[in-house]
């Protein structure tokens, strides 16, 4: 018991999150190696079904949840109740493998956010959006199994929004990515 509230304590204060699907571990990017793979991208699994809560205005984040069937779910949080200031989220979604997405539906997206197709990749959606103190997203659907590839920026760094990536894999909550892009790969179809 103990150990899960320090893991809530601790998830609050720096990322203002939680799992709940029972008793997670958290793996988190390591500060001590900076190194940051831009462009080139790694790969990790998604579990399927598992949701993160995310308490807007809190921390900052870009949260991935897959469910079976090839449905995810994306979206973007923010620090600015803290901070006094929004985080302007650069994200592109992209299939691997020749895969294709669809069924693309912003989620909760001011007049001065957009999302739509980008036009310099076929297939990959873009979402750019101010977030501040509420949480922007978006779903869609991919085909069941399919790794996706998440692109992120983060006030137009890649180095920045790579320790913002939230998903959980193989039962932990992982925080932060070793690169940008990160591939995610659903556990289960």
């Amino acid at each position: 018991m103990l150990k899960g509230f320090a893991l809530g304590i601790a998830c609050l204060l720096f990322s203002a999150c939680s799992y709940d699907n029972g008793d997670a571990r958290r793996v988190a990017l390591d500060p001590e190696k900076p190194e940051v793979e831009c462009g080139t991208s790694a790969r990790s699994t998604i579990d399927a079904d598992r949701k993160i809560d995310v308490d807007q205005g809190i921390g900052a984040g870009v949260y991935v949840e897959y469910a079976a069937g090839g449905h995810w779910h994306v979206r973007t949080s923010c620090d600015t109740d803290r901070t006094g200031v929004g985080c302007p989220w650069d994200i592109l979604v992209s299939p691997e493998d020749g895969h294709s997405l669809s069924n693309l539906a912003s989620e909760d997206l001011e007049a001065d956010d957009s999302l739509q197709p980008y036009p310099d990749a076929p297939g990959t959606f873009q979402l750019v959006a101010n977030t501040g103190s509420d949480i922007d997203g978006f779903t869609f659907d991919g085909d069941p199994g399919a790794a996706i590839s998440f692109d992120a920026l983060l006030d137009g760094t890649c180095t920045q929004a790579v320790h913002f990536f939230f998903w959980v894999g193989d039962g932990a909550l992982h925080s932060g990515s070793p690169s940008n892009p990160l591939a995610l790969i659903p556990s289960a179809e």
